[in-house]
């Protein structure tokens, strides 16, 4: 594949960086803040974001997607759960989960702290937003509890895309009071390709 990913820092970029790293595929990385919501992003992203990908001249947006696109098209290391098993519908379900249970709440925390300009932040919606996050939260730590791993208890996308969003709610100290969560994260960042940073 000819790959050219638009990223930015410690953005959801990470994941696509992450999964490129342990498939060993070559990409062009165009990194520069100047390009957000710039004409040039918008022909791959509607709203300028980043990351956005380039894949052999076709564009693709959303880092789960992206994701999830390259691992089912990288034959020689397995990364993905085959199309129509009940291993595939298990990463389908657990990403939509992520997106829907975890990320959300963070992702609104986020724009009513520092994304949006102050005087259009509610930031009395923040203790609601964390209190969501935890209700998801619990699930993933019940399945982590007899689970090594997301999907057929080995590492796979499923968990690239996951282990970002809890190491972000890690950071926010979102996730003290779930031992498997905790015990979960440790296991990715041995990870020889692990891009997520601990601090």
């Amino acid at each position: 594949m000819d790959i050219k990913l638009y990223e930015f820092g410690s953005s959801r970029s990470l994941r696509c960086q992450w999964l490129l790293k342990e498939l060993n595929l070559p990409y062009e990385s165009v990194e520069d803040r100047s390009l957000f919501r710039s004409d040039e992003l918008k022909k791959i992203h509607p709203l300028g974001k980043m990351p956005a990908a380039v894949i052999d001249g076709k564009p693709l947006f959303e880092s789960s997607a992206i994701c999830t696109f390259i691992a089912e098209q990288t034959k020689h290391i397995d990364l993905i759960a085959k199309q129509g098993t009940w291993s595939r519908a298990q990463h389908d379900q657990w990403v939509c989960f992520n997106l829907s249970e975890l990320e959300a709440w963070l992702w609104s925390s986020a724009v009513n702290t520092f994304i949006l300009p102050e005087s259009e932040r509610l930031a009395e919606c923040i203790p609601q937003n964390e209190k969501m996050f935890k209700k998801g939260a619990l699930v993933i730590d019940e399945y982590l509890s007899d689970h090594n791993y997301f999907i057929e208890n080995r590492f796979t996308v499923t968990d690239i895309i996951i282990g970002y969003t809890l190491n972000w709610a890690r950071k926010k100290s979102l996730t003290e009071d779930f031992p498997s969560i905790s015990a979960y994260l440790k296991r990715l960042f041995a990870r020889e390709h692990c891009v997520l940073t601990q601090g």
